[in-house]
């Protein structure tokens, strides 16, 4: 019996019913592990995660998970975002922790100003979320991708991931909106 086999339950209790799951050998190119789409119960919003990912995160203290949530209309910005990143810690046999900005050097979502991600805890959703318990034991992270551009990440960068929450914060910022205003722009 695995002891991973509480994650489907586990996702359905706090993130909403799965929808469906690529395959790994979607578009033509084998993956390390499946993308799979939670429909959120308010109907306005969806989740798309990694499973499978966690056999190739070697290094980590927990065995890992990418996931991001977004609006629904937004769902294939979530999959590119959530793919791009599970490739590039794939191919290079890493892992991330909380706290990790993953960027690349321009625009990583068309049509918008992002260009990578924050590692954090699922903001929304509760701490119970985080991590899978098996028998009371931690046996898996789950690493929410918090979608941020260039500017947001020198502001991290420069002061900590604490100011970005704090503008965040004082911005009412919708971290599931790609298209929100970039609270790092005019920050030196």
């Amino acid at each position: 019996m695995s002891r991973f086999q509480g994650f489907p339950a586990h996702v359905e209790k706090h993130v909403g019913r799965v929808r469906g799951a690529d395959s790994r050998s979607a578009g033509g190119r084998e993956r390390a592990y499946n993308l799979v789409y939670c429909d959120h119960a308010d109907d306005a919003h969806v989740t798309v995660l990694t499973s499978g990912l966690r056999e190739h995160t070697a290094g980590a203290p927990l065995p890992q998970e990418l996931l991001c949530t977004l609006h629904r209309d937004q769902e294939v910005y979530a999959k590119h975002l959530v793919g791009v990143i599970a490739e590039l810690l794939t191919e290079s046999q890493a892992r991330v922790g909380y706290g990790a900005l993953i960027m690349n050097d321009r625009v990583l979502l068309p049509d918008t100003d992002i260009a990578g991600a924050l590692a954090a805890p699922h903001p929304y959703l509760g701490d119970e979320f985080d991590v899978l318990l098996d028998d009371g034991e931690p046996v898996l992270q789950l690493i929410t991708l918090i979608p941020i551009t260039r500017s947001e990440s020198q502001l991290v960068a420069r002061f900590g991931r604490d100011a970005l929450y704090d503008r965040w914060e004082a911005s009412e910022t919708d971290l599931v909106d790609i298209f929100r205003a970039d609270v790092g722009r005019g920050q030196f």
